[in-house]
């Protein structure tokens, strides 16, 4: 009996150390203001989604997407904090009030206050930090870091078929949905990444530079980007676009994040949760 009071009495404080040493939410974001290098503006869409600020955080997950089935993997996993880099409530700037008297909305969000979690959007600081975190991901994932011109945007890789490129850009993120404008027999050397939804005037930016010929992207408005490069490889242009899907061109760079974060958290739980690619092709 009195060894077992002895060693209840020996864990108790390890306990309370260890309740103690846990950041709080608003903790892990004042040390991401710090951490990204630049002044954190004003009118941004980074804060608080959803759940309560102060809450311990017993562990962090990552994603490009905070979807309910990355909710339950979270929970499931520990992690009560979960930092997402796109919207959780259906607009860019999650306000609730768009979908208020939606079950969708509603039952997502119960779900996130009933197992006590904390929603954060990392997104406007993740891009302008240095390096940009999306960007750094894909550019360590697809192994182009040797071929950087010009700050994880432009590349001189070793030429290569547009075939070919698509499938190894296919083999090392798993992109099975791209969508593609080009000769799959032109070859390529000069490349550009412009990730995400960065909007039609970056990618005019993009394909008027002498220093890219083809250019990646996240999505693409099939009216503008799209009937450009149509009319480029008419003129017998060597011109071509890769359209991987937002998911699939900016996913990794939350992984990138989790590994940032580890580095100042090294004993706290952090894990990246892919979102994955919401369609299927039949």
């Amino acid at each position: 009996m009195r060894i077992m009071k002895t060693i209840f009495l020996f864990f108790i404080p390890i306990f309370f150390v260890h309740i103690l040493a846990q950041p709080t939410v608003n903790e892990v974001i004042e040390k991401i203001k710090l951490e990204v290098k630049v002044p954190w503006q004003t009118n941004t869409v980074d804060n608080i989604k959803a759940g309560d600020g102060n809450t311990k955080v017993t562990g962090i997950a990552t994603t490009f997407m905070a979807t309910l089935a990355v909710l339950k993997q979270a929970k499931a996993a520990g992690c009560n904090f979960i930092i997402t880099h796109e919207p959780t409530f259906y607009s860019h700037t999650d306000l609730l009030k768009t979908h208020e008297n939606d079950p969708i909305q509603i039952e997502k969000l119960k779900y996130i206050n009933d197992n006590g979690l904390v929603v954060f959007r990392f997104h406007d600081h993740q891009h302008t930090t240095k390096p940009d975190q999306i960007y750094a991901g894909f550019v360590s994932k697809i192994g182009w870091s040797d071929y950087e011109k010009d700050n994880f945007y432009t590349f001189k890789i070793p030429e290569k078929s547009l075939k070919n490129i698509v499938k190894e850009i296919e083999n090392k993120f798993k992109a099975k949905t791209m969508r593609i404008v080009g000769n799959p027999s032109s070859r390529f050397s000069k490349v550009g990444l412009v990730l995400g939804a960065a909007g039609s005037d970056n990618h005019f930016m993009a394909l008027q530079s002498t220093d890219i010929e083809l250019l990646i992207v996240g999505e693409s408005n099939e009216w503008e980007t799209v009937p450009y490069i149509q009319d480029a490889v008419e003129m017998g242009k060597n011109k071509a676009l890769i359209v991987m899907g937002h998911a699939d061109s900016e996913e990794i760079g939350m992984e990138y994040c989790a590994k940032w974060l580890q580095g100042f958290y090294p004993d706290l739980k952090i894990k990246f949760i892919e979102a994955k690619n919401p369609y299927w092709r039949n």
